[in-house]
């Protein structure tokens, strides 16, 4: 009975160690809620069992009075390139596409691409590029392209956004430098569109967002989902004001036009929504039994490092990957990372203006602090 009691007390310990490292996570957001830091937050972690714990603090709009929620409504920004991949790799499990083809086995106006050079005399001249462009150069952010079109509220589908950049000369040779950006990322989507025979939003939603059941997850937010959309709010560590910054349109409704998708940016999303996605990756294309990226493409295609040797940066299609952390973070500070290695996920969500302000980050850094705390996960220092 000695050695039962003791293991029962042993068992209540460790039950209580977990149970004060999950409470940890809420005391911390609402530690800098309360002082003023930041207006509101919500994390999401999730266990390799699929286990979430999703902890709220704050208020979505400060002025209204109107809570953080699992079902608010955050843009999402470069988060969007995630899906992207994920989109570009059901094509691939399809064989209808490969990080191999050359653009313009899709986007014909990329076959007359023109390299900008300058000479030892400072001469410029445009020249062909050494080799083809492909749909590795593009989503890798190596196509040597430096064409930056805005991403808010976007006025023009993809594939005029694709045209605009084969008329633009690159600056660097495909798969010599890294340029991060969002235009690249855009005419991959275009050439999708092609290789697929349907509008890119049709395909993202039919072979990720449906399967998943990421209703909230779009690329138009509809009244009743636009009535749930995030105010951006930041400081300079002074009194909490409402976002200026080139962001912030993208949360104003009612929009006046159209607005087209936006593959390298343009996504909404919510918190309970981007854990099911977050969860998927961290399964290797997989969510509660439903297949949605083939385990072959995934591991072979996804979820490799994909630009060149000769860059450093650990991109893949539309992910960064760190120590078995595969993720991005959005303009406005969201971030979604999966860890392959572990299966676990964790989620920062949060609107702020894209500078974010330091007691951003600072609650950024602590919150990963916590999070390995509860997760048994090593050390995470996010860079991207």
């Amino acid at each position: 009975m000695k050695h039962i009691a003791a293991a029962l007390a042993g068992f209540s310990v460790a039950v209580a160690a977990v149970a004060a490292d999950e409470g940890s996570v809420k005391a911390l957001l609402d530690e800098y809620v309360e002082k003023g830091l930041v207006a509101g937050v919500v994390s999401g972690i999730s266990d390799a069992s699929g286990e979430v714990r999703f902890d709220c603090a704050g208020w979505a709009d400060m002025e209204n009075k109107v809570p953080m929620r699992t079902n608010t409504l955050f843009a999402v920004f470069s988060m969007t390139k995630t899906f992207n991949g994920a989109a570009l790799m059901a094509a691939i499990d399809d064989g209808r596409m490969s990080l191999d083809d050359e653009v313009a086995k899709f986007l014909p106006e990329f076959a007359d691409i023109k390299v900008s050079v300058t000479d030892a005399e400072g001469k410029k001249s445009l020249v062909p590029p050494k080799r083809p462009l492909t749909i590795r150069d593009l989503v890798t952010h190596t196509s040597g392209s430096r064409f930056s079109p805005p991403i808010i509220k976007r006025a023009v589908p993809l594939r005029e956004i694709a045209r605009q950049m084969a008329a633009v000369p690159l600056v660097a040779q495909p798969g010599e430098t890294f340029c991060y950006g969002n235009a690249w990322v855009d005419a991959s989507a275009a050439a999708l569109e092609v290789a697929v025979g349907m509008p890119y939003e049709k395909w993202l939603k039919e072979r990720v967002l449906d399967p998943l059941g990421m209703g909230d997850t779009t690329f138009s937010p509809t009244a009743e989902q636009a009535s749930r959309i995030v105010r951006a709010y930041t400081t300079d560590d002074g009194p909490l004001r409402l976002g200026s910054d080139w962001c912030t349109p993208q949360l104003v409704f009612p929009w006046e036009a159209k607005v087209f998708p936006c593959a390298a940016g343009g996504l909404f999303s919510t918190p309970a929504d981007m854990m099911r996605f977050s969860q998927m990756l961290a399964h290797h294309g997989t969510w509660k039994g439903r297949k949605i990226i083939s385990r072959e493409t995934f591991d072979k295609v996804f979820a490799v490092k994909q630009t060149p040797p000769c860059i450093a940066e650990p991109y893949c299609v539309g992910s960064w990957l760190y120590d078995g952390w595969l993720g991005h973070e959005g303009a406005m500070r969201t971030d979604q990372r999966a860890n392959l290695k572990t299966g676990h996920s964790r989620l920062f969500f949060i609107q702020t203006e894209n500078r974010g302000g330091p007691a951003f980050f600072s609650l950024k850094k602590k919150w990963n602090a916590a999070c390995d705390a509860v997760q048994g996960t090593p050390p995470f220092n996010p860079k991207n």
